[in-house]
Parts: C-alpha cells; sequence; structure tokens
C-alpha cells in the first residue's frame, strides 16, 4: 500500500467525488477530449492510463521504495524470484531481464514499477475494492489516477514522445543485467520515472490492460514541482467512500470482475461466492 504524503497534486472533480459510474466515464471523456489530439494515422493517437487506488491520501511510489521495504537489496529480490519461480510458470517462460521484471511486478514482488492500466474501468475496479484495507482507510474516498505517458517522456530528460519499448536503448539506464546488477548496485543511474509499454506476457497482464510506470532515483511520482505546474498531465477523480459497493456492482454488471481481472479458479469462486452472499436475504444466510 502507498502511504505517502500527497503533495498538492490536481484534483479533477475536487470537492465533488463522483457518485455512479456515468460520472466518472463523463470526467474520463473530457480528459480525452483535453490532453489526447487526433493522429493523422489511425492507432498511432496517445493513449491515457489510469491507476486506482483505494485511499485518496496515498502517493504514487512503487513497493521497493516504500519503508517497509527499506534496506531491501533489489537484485538479491530479483534473483530469488527468477530461481524459484521457474517452476511455478504454467506458461512460456520470460525472456529477457524486463519479462523477468514485469512478472515479478504483476506477482506482488517489491520492484520499481508502478501498475497503471489503459482500462478506466480496470483502474476504477482496484480503486473501490476493499481488500486488506484498515478500518480508517475506508472511511477515506478512493481515487483513480489519469496519466498521459506521452507527456511524462517528453517532460523529462527522454524527450520521447509516447512510452517507450524494454528493448530500446532509454530503458537500459532503468534496469541492469541481473549480474551486472551484482557488482554496481541494483539501482538506475535515472533519476525520472518513465512511462513503459510491457509485452503481455502472462494473461493476467493482458487481461488487466497492464502499462508501467518505471522509476529511478526520483521515490514518489508526486515528489517534483513539475507535477504541479498547469501544463501538468498527471490529475486524480475523487470517488466518494460511500458508494465502493454500488460502483463495484455496476462495474460487474459490465463485465469487469475478479474472474475477469485475474482469470483462474480460486477468484471465479470469489465472484460467485460475493454474488451469491450480496444477493441472499438474511434470514435466509446459514
Amino acid at each position: 500500500m502507498v502511504h505517502c504524503h500527497m503533495v498538492n497534486i490536481e484534483t479533477y472533480n475536487k470537492g465533488n467525488p463522483i457518485k455512479n459510474l456515468n460520472q466518472f466515464l463523463e470526467i474520463v471523456s473530457r480528459l480525452r477530449e483535453k490532453w489526447v489530439k487526433p493522429a493523422p494515422i489511425v492507432g498511432d493517437e496517445n493513449q491515457l492510463w489510469f491507476r486506482g487506488q483505494q485511499c485518496e491520501h496515498w502517493g504514487l511510489s512503487p513497493k521497493f521504495y516504500r519503508k517497509e521495504f527499506k534496506g531491501a537489496d533489489e537484485a538479491e529480490i530479483r534473483q530469488e524470484f527468477q530461481s524459484k519461480a521457474l517452476q511455478l510458470i504454467p506458461g512460456r517462460i520470460p525472456q529477457g531481464k524486463f519479462e523477468w521484471y514485469f512478472l515479478m511486478q504483476h506477482y506482488g514482488a517489491p520492484t520499481r514499477l508502478l501498475d497503471w492500466t489503459d482500462n478506466p474501468l480496470v483502474a476504477l475496479y482496484f480503486a473501490v475494492e476493499e481488500k486488506n484495507l484498515k478500518d480508517d482507510d475506508l472511511k477515506q474516498n478512493a481515487v483513480v489516477w489519469v496519466l498521459d505517458p506521452s507527456w511524462l517522456n517528453k517532460t523529462f530528460p527522454l524527450g520521447i514522445n509516447g512510452p517507450i519499448l524494454p528493448e530500446w536503448k532509454e530503458a537500459n539506464k532503468y534496469l541492469h543485467e541481473l549480474e551486472h546488477a551484482f557488482s554496481v548496485g541494483s539501482l538506475s543511474q535515472a533519476k525520472w520515472p518513465a512511462a513503459i509499454e510491457p509485452p503481455h506476457i502472462d494473461r493476467r497482464l493482458a487481461n488487466q490492460g497492464s502499462r508501467f510506470v518505471i522509476f529511478g532515483q526520483t521515490r514518489d511520482l508526486t515528489a517534483t514541482a513539475d507535477y504541479r505546474r498547469s501544463s501538468c498531465r498527471l490529475t486524480r477523480i475523487v470517488i466518494s467512500q460511500d458508494i465502493r459497493n454500488d460502483i463495484r456492482r455496476e462495474l460487474e454488471y459490465n463485465g469487469i470482475s475478479q474472474s475477469t481481472l485475474f482469470p483462474d479458479l480460486g477468484h471465479l469462486c470469489d465472484d460467485i461466492s460475493r454474488k451469491w452472499r450480496d444477493n441472499t436475504p438474511q434470514k435466509k444466510r446459514k
């Protein structure tokens, strides 16, 4: 969880948390009209990225940089994951350092990656989910962050109009080869975060429309003055904490649920259980 101090980033709907799915989609549509310009070639237009968080007071920091992992060694973490995960991978074995790194992130290991998605409904689902939340956090509004990845990579020294790809030279300074990481230290010499497009090497990555921001030395995406300028293309949409369950039901009616985002038998059973638990009259429950 991201328990960081929030700086004064613009809130798109400040003072007016959304109350239903339609309000959320209307805001997303307005942001697209404002930030995404028509492209001369169909398919070349920029996409917006979205990240759902369960509490509006959390920052945008990857797991490796959070206080509970202070002093952790990234090279050791990568080595342990790669050596022990081989027997557990049901499909194709990852090829290269970035495929391994993306897989680590998606299954919860501490990395310098922060999850985003190109699907606003997926981000909204994660924002209103209540798993692993403390009681105090449940009293807070949820939030969906919206980022223009092209703005991010163009604003800082990369100067690239769009997300970088793992095979590009610009990506290499963010992640050393594992053998090299043990000798020179794991952490990137790059200062600013960058938007990076992952290959969908795992079904979960594809189902969730996964995208990533990879961090260098900056530990929180909201921590610099550049994100407080009027030209900033990072904002957040606040969702009222009172309507978490209502939004979650609306999303399920529209095909966004645990079993579609996490396609396995365990999450299918979770969906079935919640459906009948939420819709069975209390007097008939045992």
